[in-house]
């Protein structure tokens, strides 16, 4: 039984939909409902009708919430009467249950209820017109392997090159940890540090003050009793508790009392060394091609962090914490870029979330060398190595062929296939080859002759909504992430444990979203994980301090989900955005997520001189409504990279097109006998 495309035509902005008479509920399942409110006149039958036995709400992907709230509006009579009636002359009671889903919709931003209708081909019979999905296009590298050796050598150098941006990012964690501090001891006083802080500091500012002797010598607890003795005094000077790190960032500089903001600031000055990458590296990528940019920002990377060794003071070590912020993000990001360039669309999703596992080998390891080394000195030349390694392999790396034939270097290009294709031992057809380079040869040509590519092209009509969204998105997970992250030191328990288990519980919120991600696409995942975090981050608060484990849990699991969902960004970045604008639409957003984490130390400090709540419900409130905005985004789910802003602009517009049913499908013998029947 073949489907029909039923006429339509424009009334007030909906599309009206006519000759519904007599039709079959259990055929209209098929159908793709994107925007429930665009249906002006639904036929009867498609409201429920538990007297056919059909429950058409329970066998769509339609939330049942949103059936909760529409059934109260029918009553057994009405559902009755629109059985026995056409929907012309019930108008108005199938408008009303309309008009409430239209409101929640546009609401929530929940505009994207797809019926399945990959099953059931759409054909129309008088014309011929088929629009059954088509099979997954063919990319460039499945011409050369799709995936081989190749490949996972570019994807170990892309997990290495994320290594030292997590050991790096979240090293302030053991370089100005928190560490129990008093006033040092005036030099002509000869007591142990307990008599000391028994005798010498008062009970209710014992990191700040010291009370003020007029005798240094034989200190004891009775001269406390002396009311000239009772004064404080600012401290000067500090000691600190020697027993977990031989020497800190923060003991170093003296980053307490006063001078405690000074943590966040540094926080905040290594995040903003990501703005340089995010404006200037990701430029220079796209322009003088990925390669040469990977070398330049590990030697700045290399050398920043030799010299944050020899530093004299905290405006020293911030800046040198500022580059090696650019240069290791930058490294990361295009690397990253070069490995989803290189590889399948099928085997897309499992490259992109299986290279964060180098992420994570960083944020592990990170506690293990504090615990090891307990000198920020000796950790740093330790978190330095991996530059070094990446810096003496990267001659091994290929330039991307995409990137080559998006500026007119074919010739290269063909080699670098020939050889990707040489060592994955795969049959290259020259015939196909060339006539796919030829055609992504020529869309670059047409479209370099109308206008040159630049950052503003993300603005362009087609693009500049996802850019917008994208962006949020990045804000938002960067500041939920980190603002979990420097949470480790406030916790109760071992430090370096405590830090070792949020880096653990990124693995399976990894590998699950690696198998989520291949079966239910990119934009579901990344909106659901975005509102469990979230709603995560609200749970936080209420929950009672005594026993402790719970809290611990709520905010694993909020790690958990921002894990998740910032994994599934760094895949959906890079799909969307065309070729020629890739690594600036990759990196320019992270200007975002450079702004969330830069934001997140401080929303910290906001909270304790404010009111606890504050932090979280911040978060809560920020991921929530970007899982609801990331439901505007297509689904990128087994497409091909596009090379051009033009291709890139059509893809939304194509989704729209398959996935947005402003067209209804009936069946044609039912039509034809609605019509016999008049």
């Amino acid at each position: 039984m073949q489907l029909y495309r039923d006429p339509m035509v424009q009334i007030h902005g909906f599309k009206v939909i006519y000759d519904f008479k007599d039709t079959d509920v259990r055929h209209l399942r098929y159908a793709t409902f994107q925007n429930l409110w665009l249906l002006y006149h639904v036929p009867a039958n498609c409201l429920p009708a538990r007297e056919k036995g059909v429950h058409l709400i329970n066998q769509t992907v339609l939330p049942k919430a949103l059936w909760t709230i529409i059934k109260p509006l029918l009553s057994e009579k009405l559902k009755s009467r629109a059985l026995r009636n056409t929907c012309v002359k019930f108008r108005p009671i199938v408008w009303t249950p309309i008009a409430v889903t239209y409101i929640l919709t546009k609401v929530f931003s929940i505009i994207d209820f797809v019926y399945d209708c990959s099953r059931m081909g759409v054909h129309n019979v008088e014309n011929g017109f088929s629009a059954k999905k088509s099979e997954t296009e063919e990319d460039l590298m499945d011409l050369v392997g799709g995936e081989g050796p190749w490949q996972r050598w570019i994807f170990v150098m892309a997990a290495l090159s994320i290594f030292p941006d997590a050991s790096q990012n979240m090293a302030m964690a053991f370089f100005a940890p928190n560490l129990d501090h008093w006033c040092s001891r005036p030099s002509d006083v000869n007591v142990s540090v307990q008599e000391w802080k028994a005798t010498g500091i008062p009970a209710d500012d014992m990191h700040c003050s010291r009370y003020r002797f007029l005798n240094h010598t034989n200190v004891h607890e009775d001269q406390l009793k002396n009311s000239t003795m009772k004064e404080t005094l600012v401290c000067a000077s500090w000691e600190y508790d020697d027993s977990l790190y031989q020497s800190t960032v923060l003991s170093q500089f003296n980053l307490v009392c006063d001078r405690e903001w000074l943590i966040s600031l540094s926080k905040s000055v290594y995040i903003a060394g990501y703005f340089l990458s995010a404006t200037v590296f990701v430029y220079l990528a796209d322009k003088f091609g990925r390669r040469p940019i990977i070398a330049m920002c590990n030697t700045i990377a290399l050398v920043s962090a030799i010299i944050s060794l020899f530093s004299t003071s905290f405006l020293m070590f911030a800046v040198t914490r500022f580059f090696i912020a650019a240069g290791v993000t930058g490294l990361d990001s295009i690397i990253y870029v070069l490995m989803m360039e290189i590889i399948s669309p099928k085997y897309r999703s499992a490259y992109g979330i299986g290279v964060n596992l180098g992420w994570v080998l960083g944020y592990l390891c990170l506690p293990g060398i504090a615990w090891l080394l307990r000198h920020w000195i000796y950790m740093q030349i330790a978190l330095t190595v991996p530059f070094v390694v990446l810096l003496s392999t990267w001659w091994l790396l290929p330039e991307s062929p995409r990137w080559l034939l998006a500026h007119g270097k074919t010739e290269e290009a063909v080699k670098i296939l020939s050889r990707a294709a040489k060592r994955n031992r795969f049959h290259v057809s020259e015939t196909k080859l060339m006539q796919m380079i030829s055609k992504t040869t020529k869309a670059h040509e047409a479209e370099a002759e109308t206008e040159k590519v630049n950052i503003l092209q993300l603005f362009k009509p087609g693009l500049w909504q996802k850019t917008v969204i994208i962006f949020y998105l990045w804000i938002t997970n960067a500041f939920v992430y980190y603002g979990i992250s420097y949470n480790t030191n406030e916790l109760a328990g071992d430090p370096f444990l405590n830090f070792a288990l949020y880096g653990v519980i990124e693995i399976p919120a990894y590998v699950l979203t690696l198998f989520v991600i291949q079966s239910k696409g990119r934009r579901a995942p990344l909106a659901m994980s975005c509102l469990a975090a979230g709603i995560s981050c609200w749970m936080i608060y209420p929950i009672p301090k005594d026993p402790w484990w719970m809290s611990e849990i709520v905010s694993l699991l909020g790690k958990f989900c921002i894990t998740a969902s910032f994994s599934i960004l760094h895949v959906f970045a890079t799909e969307i955005f065309p070729t020629t604008l890739r690594t600036v639409g990759y990196g320019f957003p992270q200007l975002g997520a450079r702004l969330g984490a830069f934001i997140a130390p401080f929303v910290r400090e906001m909270g304790k001189a404010s009111h606890p709540l504050v932090p979280q419900f911040t978060f809560g409130f920020l991921a929530v409504t970007a899982g609801l905005l990331s439901l505007l985004l297509p689904e990128t789910k087994n497409r091909s990279f596009p090379d051009t802003v033009k291709e890139a602009a059509q893809i939304s517009r194509k989704n729209a097109a398959e996935k947005d049913i402003e067209t209804v499908v009936v069946l044609k013998d039912l039509r034809i006998r609605s019509e016999s029947t008049d």
